[in-house]
């Protein structure tokens, strides 16, 4: 059997997609076999040569045109995950990839989704708004942001004297914890 294939989408530091790329060194069936950014310097980068996964950088302009397809499809992925990547996944793209793009949302959607909803402005909010839970989604992606059928979702609890960052760091250990086992249980469905 042929290896399944993942390509891993990132926008900023990349502890996420580190944790995939770690996951799955050592499987049987299922490996990372590139990492794309939309952002030259971002640390996601320097974890993919860490790990020895080649990594991309697209621009805007590469991102909605056809070109970027042709990137995508040389490399023969059967699954895109995002992990922390911030850009809006163009129509050519869901439809080159139906049912085969997964994200990763801090939050419990559909509360705290849509545009320019990621990362400590939803943790700012949830504490903001004085929620008792909050927690992950891990969900298909559609053309409409954070909208696409979920396929997890855990909770944790929002204590009274959360900061961002202590909130921020619970929810990070549900994503490393839940993450890579998701993933895994998809893309062997497929």
């Amino acid at each position: 059997m042929n290896k399944l294939s993942i390509a891993i989408l990132a926008s900023g530091n990349g502890s996420n997609a580190e944790n995939l790329i770690r996951h799955f060194q050592e499987h049987p069936n299922i490996k990372v076999v590139l990492i794309g950014s939309n952002k030259a310097n971002a640390g996601v980068h320097q974890r993919a040569l860490k790990m020895e996964v080649p990594s991309v950088t697209f621009s805007k302009d590469l991102f909605n045109s056809p070109a970027v397809l042709q990137l995508l499809n040389a490399e023969k992925f059967d699954l895109m995950v995002l992990a922390g990547f911030l850009w809006k996944i163009p129509a050519l793209i869901l439809a080159a990839f139906p049912n085969r793009i997964i994200n990763i949302h801090p939050a419990l959607l559909p509360k705290y989704g849509g545009k320019g909803m990621y990362g400590t402005h939803i943790h700012q909010l949830v504490l903001a708004n004085k929620e008792v839970v909050t927690g992950i989604t891990i969900h298909l992606v559609n053309e409409i942001y954070d909208q696409g059928k979920v396929l997890f979702q855990v909770r944790c609890e929002v204590y009274e004297n959360d900061t961002v960052d202590s909130l921020a760091n619970r929810v990070h250990q549900l994503e490393y914890q839940y993450f890579p086992k998701i993933v895994e249980e998809y893309i062997l469905s497929l």
